[in-house]
This record gives C-alpha cells, structure tokens and sequence, in this order.
C-alpha cells in the first residue's frame, strides 16, 4: 500500500510544518504529529497534531518518517530466493522413510564345514556327514533405522563320510544327510541406507540332522539345539535391493537321538558339534 500512500505523504508534507513526524500505516494511511514513545516491538505511542494521543498497534505501521525528513516511495521488495535444491540422494537409497516398507527378505546360500562331534563317544561331526550346500531363507522387520528382528529357516544337504555310513551300509545303501534349523535372529546395520551396509547378526533356534536313506527307511535324527553369530557385507543395487557375502559361525548340541529300521545304534548323551559357514545373499527390503 506504500505505492498508494505515496502520493498522499508528499502532499502532506508540502502542506504540514516540518517539525512533525509523519507515520505511513499498511492501510494507506498517514498521521501527522509528534512521536512520543518508539519501542522495538511494542504499540507506537503518537501524538497528533491536534493534540490526542493514539497508541498504535505495531504490525499496522508500515514507515516512520521524522521531522526533517523527506520521505520516499519504498523500492519494491526483493524477489523470492529460490528454495534449496535438495541433497543428492545416496545411490541406490530409498526416495524417503515413508516410501520403503520395513520388511526386508533375504536368500542365502552358503557352505557348511562341519566342526565338533556327533555324539558323546562316536565319531566327529566330520567324520559322520560331509561338508553341506545350505539354502537359508530370512524375514526381518526393521524396528529402528539399524536393527532388524527377524527369523531364519535352513535347509541344508549333504552325504554321509564312512564312519557314520556303516550302518547304511549294513542295509546295502548309502545315506545322505540333512540339515535344518529354525529360530529367531536380530540384525544391527551399520550404514542401513549406505550403497555398503556392514552388518552382524546373532541369533538362536532348533536343530534337526537326519542322515537316512529313504529306499530302506533307515535313518538317525539327531534333535538339538544352536546359536548363531554372523558378519556380512551387503551392496545394494537398486533401491530395495542388492547382495551380499556373509560368514557365520553356528555351535549347538546335539541332546537326542532316534533311530528308524531298526539297527541298534547307541546312543551316549549330549554333543557339542558346529558349523563354519560362508555364503552369498540376495536381499530385498530397506
């Protein structure tokens, strides 16, 4: 409105003596008289030249001109600045926080070398069963921005090594193994939304090792159980996905022992047995 008041003040002044203050108002308007009290952020107090005071709210005054002074029309404000272009985003990360769902999935296959024994008196674990191709499927749910809570599922096969096979060989067969475990795990990402997340895992379950072979129905089941540590580096190729190598270490104990086709297999308590295992995974999720 100061454009409009313009014209309005130069007449004033022109026609008022030049010992008055002059005060322009958004609305257009133009007081004439004496400035009595100009406090930053408070009401103006003005006197008029009539003699009347009036007390001014601050967000109506738009200039303040004093005696003397030869006011001028404002110069038109500046242009807009142009907003901030936003960060470029990391390769591969998601678009925001609300555009990736918290769920990620992942394949693993991996190699297993087994470690310990297969019993409390019998043969070592890699004595018994030969080293294992294990397929591993994983569901994890993001709760903060590095940590996941997840649950694994594993199946893994191999043969059997002649210490064990002995007694498929008594049915005229050779055996094979498997492996599976099942259990929760939690997840801690070093740099979640990082083209390369570090990461490491730990996490616990059941383990069941069968070595049989079905043509004879013959076959011994080991039930225990393990825990899992696991380190990893995953590299992300498309927003929401990627792959990874990981290694991981699994211990346990084997605690029970069944055996079907009727051969008398002793059986002598509890074995601590492991795996050693390296590994790809194809991940997708944040």
């Amino acid at each position: 409105m100061l454009f409009l008041a313009a014209p309005v003040l130069a007449l004033a002044l022109a026609t008022q003596p030049a010992q008055y203050d002059t005060v322009v108002l958004h609305n257009g308007g133009v007081l004439r008289g004496t400035v009595v009290e100009d406090l930053p952020g408070a009401e103006l107090v003005f006197q008029l030249a009539d003699g009347s005071v009036r007390r001014i709210p601050r967000a109506e005054v738009s200039a303040i001109y004093y005696a003397g002074w030869q006011p001028a029309v404002p110069p038109p404000p500046p242009p807009a600045e142009a907003a901030p272009e936003p960060p470029p985003e990391l390769p591969g990360a998601p678009a925001g926080p609300g555009d990736v769902s918290p769920w990620q999935f992942a394949v693993a296959l991996g190699v297993d070398f087994p470690l310990g024994t297969l019993d409390g008196s019998g043969p070592r674990l890699a004595n018994a069963v030969t080293v294992q191709f294990d397929f591993t499927l994983e569901a994890a749910y993001r709760i903060l921005a590095p940590l996941d809570l997840g649950i694994y599922l594993r199946i893994a096969g191999g043969s059997s090594q002649p210490g064990l096979n002995q007694y498929c060989a008594a049915e005229g067969v050779w055996c094979d193994s498997f492996d599976l475990g099942l259990g929760p795990f939690a997840r801690w990402n070093f740099i979640p939304q990082g083209p390369l997340n570090p990461w490491v895992a730990l996490g616990f379950g059941v383990e069941w090792l069968d070595v049989s072979n079905d043509d004879s129905h013959f076959a011994l089941d080991y039930t225990g159980w393990e825990l899992i540590g696991s380190v990893g580096l995953d590299w992300r190729l498309f927003p929401g996905g990627g792959v990874g190598l990981f290694a991981s270490g699994r211990w346990g104990q084997f605690e029970a022992l069944s055996v079907s086709g009727g051969l008398p297999v002793a059986w002598t308590g509890p074995a601590n047995h492991g795996w050693f295992v390296f590994g790809v995974r194809c991940v997708y999720g944040p």
